[in-house]
């Protein structure tokens, strides 16, 4: 009597299992889906997935799901946001705001004209922030840059770029802003 009884129990308790990981795993997406397009929901390839002649694509910041989790996540997506669209909209004034004092001390507004004349930027997602102290942030992010070949990087002359970067961002008079650092040394980049 009990072997006829254990093929049905153990059915049950797989077909149970089976449907609190199915609905665990919807309430746990939802808060994603109720951010709009500001978080990212993985998928296969991001910048993959804007055919060539979009490229940048959208200029909107988006988070992945582990950054938007992060104590500092709609902190972090604003100040980039502010700082994606004054390179896009070729504002060094509004750039200005968005990075540090030392940053902007570091970059004259005419060579910063002149390196980002041609620049748009898209396809932005941050995937991972990382706090390395009270005040200091380490950003990981991808976006894709269009620009004059003239204005690429020495080391890649293109006119699209998939950029794999650390932004460093730091706490100043009370707001995010992103900085210089050793942390953007390590950018990674490739032709779209």
């Amino acid at each position: 009597m009990s072997e006829r009884l254990l093929l049905p129990v153990v059915l049950l308790v797989v077909a149970a299992t089976a449907g609190v990981g199915v609905l665990a795993r919807e309430v746990y997406q939802r808060p994603a889906l109720a951010q709009g397009d500001q978080i990212a929901v993985p998928s296969s390839g991001s910048s993959g997935s804007v055919p060539r002649s979009a490229q940048p694509g959208s200029g909107a910041v988006q988070l992945s799901i582990d950054a938007a989790q992060h104590p500092d996540g709609q902190r972090v997506r604003d100040v980039l946001q502010q700082f994606f669209d004054a390179i896009n909209g070729h504002d060094y004034e509004q750039w200005a705001r968005t990075v540090t004092t030392h940053r902007v001390s570091q970059t004259p507004k005419s060579r910063w004209e002149s390196d980002y004349e041609s620049s748009q930027d898209g396809t932005i997602l941050v995937h991972r922030i990382e706090s390395v102290s009270r005040t200091r942030l380490r950003v990981l992010m991808t976006f894709t840059s269009t620009q004059d070949v003239a204005k690429a990087p020495a080391e890649l002359q293109a006119d699209c770029i998939h950029w794999r970067v650390v932004y460093p961002l730091q706490e100043e008079r009370g707001t995010l802003r992103v900085d210089l650092g050793t942390e953007g040394s390590t950018s990674q980049f490739t032709p779209c």
